[in-house]
């Protein structure tokens, strides 16, 4: 009796009173024709109740929210840490060569001294030097003048005047031209870093656009959960349920709370994540409306492919500093060579009745021959020999990683496409299990095991296809980005 009153109660809304929601169609009640087959009865939706849960409510948005690509790219180029210490090594290679060419242009020095003797203030002794006159050169000092010459002034001030002139230095020679190719090491370590940084920037994206998706899909697995307590609680009121079927359902709603509490937290976490890649000590999201597709189609604009896979940043840079530990080989062997250099040198200092007197103005060369200083340079010379060696290899390991990481690359597209569709297929069928079943129980023909365990297979697998959809669009920018060069 209990069991009959309940599907009267259910199937108030069938055309005919008395039938079954499931024997009634939308329409008028079909009749059968003689003759003709009877089509199989059309399965209504269930029964809605009007549920509530303080967990129902979205989480709240994002302090920050970017609604273009070019508003986060902007972000990351104003706040990127790891952008401006590209940047800063830039100039510091810039700076480098600017010394190293410093090696091989002319030079001048001046220099003014003064000293004042505490015990014959009179006397204009300069030390350094005898008194008398002038000596012949820095190391001749300057004394009193004589009765005929020119008297210095008492404090005395001493000014030289010193240029020198590199005629030949092929230590320096090399060392600019490391210089220079280390310069074009910095600018494409910076052309990586870019690289790097657009596709944390885009997988951000896309990680939060799917934790999203995932914190709306368990809120809606959440409402189903309640809905199906709403229908065992009222079954039980009926006379049709037990008391085991509402705890079952019950415990289904609680492990859908769990799930709608872990969702919210790796959101928030995947908000925080993509503010650390723009720079921000914050959460940033996404703002409404906005289509994650749009925004990967923005990025392809600020990157493009490569026609040849050697040409990629990293791979360039690796070969620029092979080429760098080679030069500081060649560096360190021409330390055996002489070097050659032009000096000059003038010296002048106050006198009385003048200005200055200008005693000395010399020229001269100087042939500097480097014999033997205790074995530095061999030293070196292993040493550096030694990072040549380190730097190919890591040339030679860059290569076999990126043929790998590209191949992989192109194959996890396939793979997440595949099981996308797969997973969208499972979706419906759990889809279409659970409605059934859910149908079964509200006419009392089904356990509410089965629509525990049909719901439970539903809400996996929509998180399923959620995951599925997220590792595809990955997969698309990791691809892409594996074979581009971004050039912002």
């Amino acid at each position: 009796m209990n069991a009959l009153l309940l599907a009267v109660l259910l199937s108030r809304s069938s055309p005919l009173p008395g039938l079954l929601l499931a024997q009634a169609d939308t329409g008028a009640v079909r009749q059968p024709t003689a003759g003709a087959p009877t089509p199989p009865p059309e399965v209504p939706a269930p029964v809605q109740f009007q549920v509530s849960d303080p967990l129902l409510a979205p989480v709240p948005p994002a302090p920050v929210q970017v609604s273009s690509w070019d508003e986060a790219l902007a972000l990351l180029k104003q706040r990127s840490t790891d952008l401006r210490t590209a940047l800063a090594r830039v100039e510091s290679a810039a700076g480098q060569w600017r010394i190293a060419l410093a090696a091989l242009l002319p030079s001048l020095t001046g220099t003014v001294t003064t000293q004042y003797n505490v015990l014959d203030p009179d006397s204009a002794t300069f030390i350094g030097g005898g008194t008398g006159g002038i000596g012949g050169g820095l190391g001749g000092g300057t004394g009193t003048g004589g009765e005929d010459g020119p008297r210095p002034t008492s404090p005395l001030v001493l000014g030289t005047l010193g240029a020198s002139l590199p005629l030949l230095d092929l230590p320096a020679i090399t060392a600019l031209g490391t210089a220079r190719e280390a310069r074009r090491t910095a600018a494409l370590s910076l052309a990586e870093t870019r690289r790097q940084l657009t596709g944390a920037l885009a997988q951000g994206l896309v990680l939060v656009s799917a934790r999203e998706r995932l914190s709306e899909v368990s809120r809606v697995n959440l409402r189903t959960a309640l809905e199906r307590q709403a229908l065992a609680q009222r079954r039980l009121e009926l006379g049709a349920g037990t008391r085991l079927d509402v705890v079952r359902v019950q415990q289904d709603a609680e492990r859908a709370r769990t799930l709608v509490v872990t969702n919210d937290e790796q959101l928030r976490q995947a908000r925080e994540s993509l503010g650390l890649a723009l720079g921000t000590p914050g959460a940033v999201g996404l703002a409404r409306g906005v289509k994650l597709e749009t925004l990967l189609e923005h990025a392809r604009r600020d990157c493009r492919q490569l026609e040849d896979l050697t040409r990629r940043a990293d791979l360039a840079a690796a070969r620029s500093r092979l080429i760098v530990a080679e030069r500081q080989v060649t560096e360190v062997k021409r330390q055996y060579a002489p070097t050659l250099e032009l000096s000059s040198t003038a010296v002048a200092f106050t006198v009385e009745e003048g200005f200055a007197e200008v005693p000395v103005w010399n020229v001269g060369a100087a042939l500097v021959l480097p014999f033997w200083e205790g074995g530095a340079r061999e030293g070196q010379l292993r040493r550096t020999r030694a990072e040549v060696e380190v730097a190919r290899q890591d040339v030679v390991a860059l290569e076999r990683n990126v043929t790998v990481e590209v191949a992989q690359a192109r194959r996890a597209v396939e793979v997440a496409a595949a099981t996308r569709d797969i997973a969208s297929r499972e979706r419906d069928l759990a889809e279409e299990n659970d409605r059934l079943t859910r149908r079964s129980f509200e006419v009392g023909t089904g356990t509410s095991l089965e629509l525990i365990q049909t719901a439970a297979a539903l809400r996996q697998a929509e998180l399923e296809l959620v995951v599925r959809e997220f590792e595809l669009e990955q997969a698309r920018v990791q691809a892409f980005l594996s074979e581009a060069a971004c050039e912002w």
